[in-house]
């Protein structure tokens, strides 16, 4: 039996809005959404998987694998606040698919917050 955290399942829609976005961008590149977009999550690594559609596949060209990825991390980040970093990416034109790697960037909570004063004993209050 497993157990979803609150971060776990934090990681997973993070997931699941890195999908959609990279479905969005590449109807935007081709005209139409993909055959299919999934998303994986294991801790903080993400893996997108897409289908191309039947067209983009049959080119056989290759999809701009650096772009997506940027474009998905700045999608993320724009809908989230949260940062991911690029890992690995893979295409396999014959079969029309493509794989984009990330890695969820958490905030170190041991940073304190520039935007917080650090309070502590008011001196000569009372």
């Amino acid at each position: 039996m497993r157990h979803i955290t609150a971060k776990a399942a934090e990681t997973e829609r993070i997931g699941e809005i890195a999908a959609q976005a990279l479905a969005d961008i590449h109807s935007a590149i081709y005209g139409q959404p993909p055959q299919a977009t999934r998303a994986w999550t294991d801790g903080d690594a993400i893996l997108l998987v897409m289908r191309l559609a039947p067209e983009a596949a049959a080119q056989r060209a290759q999809p701009p694998l650096a772009s997506m990825q940027r474009m998905v991390g700045a999608a993320v980040e724009r809908r989230t606040g949260e940062s991911l970093r690029a890992a690995s990416t893979s295409v396999d034109p014959e079969r029309g698919l493509v794989v984009l790697a990330f890695e969820r960037v958490r905030a170190r909570s041991d940073e304190q917050d520039p935007g917080r004063l650090p309070a502590g004993p008011v001196r000569g209050a009372g």
